[in-house]
């Protein structure tokens, strides 16, 4: 029988990361060409899992809550969606996508849950008691696993940068919570949360330099930069703006453009997702690159994992994420 000692003296990696690769641990990433090593050595060695033997066949019901409208105005969600259908199927998984909690097939082995769902849909799926992974957020840690973008990372990472580069004023703009309509006392987003925090920490917070639309679409933002430009058309703009979002960041830019508000002379600007427009706008934006396609394989990989083991202690996986720098705020003081 082929060992993991084996594969990994023969690929020349380490056995923990042959290990870990292929049983499918949700909080491991290497890169597509140690994957690929690792498993041409595997297969030449006639290496089976017995995890990978058998076919899947899991029945997944995927909650996509999130609206055509919505869809379309961010391709955040087409590209995720895609992502998790490309890695579902390739391990023979069987989707139904349905936008409410009413309409998860009752054979269901798990679900993925995409988008926002209030307090009577989320009591209906704990009733359902099957296995399943929310996306961007968690309704409840002690009864759902969860997958999220290290946002408080970001955050932290920027203020600091901010502080590091001496500024003196800082602004933000961002977008509504899913959460407006929950009985929580703060509806605010969590990365306007994590601003405010770690802002008023560095004692650099502004409230008046904090906007927030009504979604985090372009059209907002163009409406958002529009409001900015008024308010600072008699003064000085904050020395950077931390954006909670591309396409956000894309309508203050064509709003600062049309006003003829120079980025990164007037003002720099540092966005989240790293979506492909983000190259192509004037200037590029500097921006924090969201993982989409890890995202959606390690949502796949982690349903699978908890399927198979449905008494597992519920966690929180965190994906962090990388800075890209553009031209909307350099890497040089």
């Amino acid at each position: 029988m082929v060992t993991i000692k084996e594969i990994a003296a023969r690929s020349g990696f380490s056995t923990a990361t042959v290990s870990r690769l292929l049983n499918d641990d949700p909080t491991f990433s290497v890169s597509a060409q140690t994957k690929s090593k690792i498993f041409e050595v595997a297969k030449a060695l006639g290496y089976q899992h017995e995890k990978h033997v058998r076919s899947l066949n899991y029945k997944i019901a995927i909650l996509y809550s999130i609206s055509p409208q919505k869809e379309l105005s961010d391709i955040f969600y087409n590209d995720l969606r895609n992502s998790i259908i490309q890695f579902a199927t390739e391990r023979e998984m069987a989707l139904n996508f349905v936008r409410k909690t009413a309409e998860i097939p009752e054979d269901a082995d798990g679900f993925i849950a995409i988008g926002y769902y209030g307090k009577s849909d989320v009591e209906r799926i704990k009733d359902l008691a099957i296995p399943g992974v929310f996306l961007e957020y968690n309704p409840d840690y002690h009864a759902f696993d969860s997958i999220e973008f290290n946002f408080q990372k970001i955050v932290k990472e920027t203020i600091s940068l901010f502080v590091d580069r001496e500024f003196e004023s800082i602004g933000f703009i961002g977008g509504p919570s899913w959460n407006k309509h929950s009985s929580d006392t703060n509806h605010d987003d969590i990365r306007t949360q994590y601003f405010e925090y770690y802002s008023k920490k560095a004692g650099i917070f502004d409230e008046h330099a904090v906007f927030i639309g009504n979604s985090f679409s372009v059209a907002s933002g163009y409406k958002l930069g529009k409001q900015i430009v008024k308010q600072y058309s008699d003064r000085k703009f904050p020395d950077s703006f931390l954006v909670a979002t591309d396409p956000l960041a894309v309508g203050v830019l064509q709003a600062f453009n049309e006003s003829r508000v120079i980025v990164p002379d007037d003002t720099t600007l540092i966005s989240i997702n790293d979506n492909d427009i983000a190259k192509y706008v004037s200037p590029p934006l500097t921006t924090f690159h969201l993982d989409i396609n890890h995202l959606g394989l390690t949502a796949v990989d982690f349903l699978q994992q908890i399927v198979d083991s449905p008494d597992h202690l519920h966690k929180t996986i965190l994906l962090n994420s990388e800075l890209i720098y553009r031209k909307s705020f350099t890497n040089t003081k």
